[in-house]
């Protein structure tokens, strides 16, 4: 019986897994279409919030021990088949450019996709603050416990080091982040969805303390503390996130020796290399300002 029991709640949970994502999948096609959003991204930030409170609600409902984690899993699992259709779109849209001779900037290509990702991180930070206002005390700390945590570990670091020993932590930290972002969005297509989602998560997490207790002028001077650096940093990994999204595509529809894909790989190097510029600006504000 007891060796029974685990094996039941991991099939149980793996169904659960599958039905949410089949539910969500249909629902969020039929209200959201990737050429909708293509064309209006601002959808996305209405679109972002619904799925990232429903997806915290029913990770407390299944997981409560564990819903701090499970629920960026849950926001990626939903919002990822959508991205990748986004990503599709675009690289048709790059490729149709080259064939029709059309021309046009880097950034006037991928200036939706940017917007897009970025509406997708500001609609997560507003619906894990939401959450971070409402719950109890001991659901707070249940569900931020790890993001929290995460905090911690990287203050204990920092604490006793010089600011150059600092910068070096956190590039590397910070590049590391970026890179997995990148290598999770070319092999899944999306992948940075749940590296976004999870720092919407540990933001909301620090400022929640803060707005929760009603220190207001605290939450004031940490917002500002942290607002020099913390677009550089997300801005990275989100933009790591698209290189690495229309790779994938491009791997996909492409012939690898065509014009078409070159220049999307052209772009995707240009936007690993503008990462990390980002990053590096992101950790001299962070440590030096």
């Amino acid at each position: 019986m007891k060796a029974f029991l685990p094996t039941l709640l991991k099939r149980l949970s793996v169904k659960v897994l599958k039905l949410w994502r089949a539910i969500i999948n249909m629902v969020i096609e039929s209200i959201f279409s990737p050429s909708a959003i293509i064309n209006a991204p601002k959808i996305m930030l209405p679109c972002a919030i619904i799925v990232s409170l429903i997806s915290i609600y029913i990770s407390f409902y299944v997981f409560p021990s564990y819903s701090g984690i499970i629920a960026p899993l849950f926001i990626t699992m939903a919002l990822s088949p959508l991205l990748v259709k986004i990503f599709t779109l675009e690289e048709e849209i790059e490729r149709l450019y080259v064939e029709r001779k059309i021309s046009e900037s880097f950034f006037e290509r991928h200036s939706r996709v940017i917007e897009l990702f970025a509406l997708f991180f500001v609609g997560n930070l507003i619906a894990f603050l939401i959450v971070a206002m409402i719950v109890s005390d001991n659901t707070f700390f249940t569900f931020f416990g790890p993001q929290l945590n995460e905090i911690s570990a990287i203050q204990s670091i920092t604490g006793a080091l010089t600011q150059n020993e600092v910068f070096q932590i956190i590039l590397m930290n910070n590049v590391k982040v970026m890179v997995t972002s990148f290598i999770l969005s070319l092999v899944f297509g999306s992948g940075a969805v749940f590296i976004l989602s999870w720092n919407a998560s540990i933001l909301a997490g620090y400022l929640g303390i803060y707005l929760r207790t009603g220190a207001l002028n605290e939450f004031l001077v940490k917002s500002m503390g942290i607002a020099p650096h913390a677009p550089f940093e997300i801005g990275a990994y989100f933009i790591a996130g698209i290189a690495g999204g229309m790779l994938s595509a491009g791997f996909v529809k492409e012939n690898w020796k065509s014009r078409e894909f070159h220049i999307i790989l052209k772009d995707s190097i240009i936007m690993m290399l503008m990462a990390i510029a980002v990053l590096v600006i992101g950790a001299l504000l962070e440590v030096y300002l």
